[in-house]
């Protein structure tokens, strides 16, 4: 081997594994765009950042190798959307969305991954502490399962309660050489709400609007399944001090009662969500003592589709779900 291949040969090993050596440009990023991909799962069930509802579907690859989000030469460890939770919700499986992939030899594993926000990060206001941390729930499926004609969707085996923020991802430890790249919106679509996340090769998280890392302003074809049945809610005892009942009529038309029992005297809201967890209605029932009680609600202000009821009591929350039929 002469001397020029030889470090020809060197570069690219010491570029592929240490990303001190590949800058992150998103001038290197060429969009692939896409049309919208709404099946497999529908509207109702599928919780999806707004930005994929009103931006552009976009596979970026990344012009120095691989996918911009997902396996590249930059060894990027991890991708993770991030969810805001203002009401718990259970959570039924995930749907993400692969653009491409290429399979060389047997299948490789990807690591599918529920994580706690409570970990230390960077974002573009500097250090944070809500990046994507504790691993709640992992989930291993083999790189051939993959679709990238359709979402790839995983379901649960045991129920799963969203109460707080989290995050659900995709982990590369397991690719071996396989490689795939997801599918985002549109660079500015996300309206720098910052809630994609990318973990580096040295377990750093960062955000992807964060000017050192990508600069961009886009969310991740990572979507969570929620689960609208209440079949695993039992009211027949206490939870947290909140015994909360199934409205009625469900599904409700013009009116519907809410029932409910504090096991102490309490002060007392109901907030109503829609199924993208926008507040939609709030009650304020001010302080109330232990016992039953109900809270009548005008279904006639809501549209049609499915909501989730979340009572509070003090510091305590419990939630449902309804459907409103007009």
């Amino acid at each position: 081997m002469n001397l020029k291949l030889a470090l020809s040969v060197c570069t690219i090993a010491l570029f592929s594994f240490n990303n001190s050596f590949a800058q992150r440009d998103k001038k290197d990023c060429i969009g692939i765009y896409k049309s919208s991909m709404y099946n497999s799962k529908g509207g109702n069930d599928t919780l999806m950042p707004p930005s994929f509802y009103t931006g552009n579907d976009t596979l970026y690859k990344y012009v120095q190798g691989g996918y911009s989000f997902g396996t590249n030469v930059l060894a990027d460890r991890a991708y993770a959307q991030a969810y805001k939770v203002n009401a718990a919700y259970y959570l039924k499986g995930i749907a993400f969305w692969c653009g491409a992939k290429k399979q060389t030899g047997t299948s490789d594993t990807l690591n599918v991954i529920i994580y706690s926000l409570n970990g230390t990060g960077t974002a573009t206001s500097g250090t944070v502490s809500n990046a994507p941390k504790t691993i709640e729930k992992i989930i291993k499926i083999p790189v051939d399962s993959i679709d990238t004609t359709h979402l790839t969707v995983i379901t649960f085996p045991d129920t799963f309660i969203a109460y707080t923020d989290y995050a659900v991802g995709v982990e590369f430890s397991n690719m071996g050489d396989d490689s795939l790249g997801l599918v985002t919106t549109k660079d500015g679509d996300a309206d720098s709400t910052e809630l994609s996340w990318n973990k580096y090769s040295d377990g750093t998280w960062y955000t992807i609007l964060e000017p050192t890392n990508w600069g961009m302003d886009l969310d991740l074809g990572i979507f969570m399944i929620v689960d609208t049945s209440t079949a695993n809610i039992n009211d027949s005892y206490f939870i947290d001090g909140i015994k909360l009942s199934q409205n009625q009529p469900n599904p409700a038309t013009n009116a519907t009662l809410i029932q409910y029992e504090i096991q102490n005297n309490a002060s007392v809201s109901l907030e109503i969500y829609d199924i993208t967890g926008r507040l939609v209605l709030s009650y304020d029932e001010g302080n109330q003592i232990a016992g039953k009680h109900n809270i009548l609600v005008d279904s006639d202000k809501l549209m049609k589709g499915t909501y989730f009821y979340s009572l509070k009591a003090d510091n305590h929350r419990l939630t449902k779900k309804m459907i409103i039929t007009q």
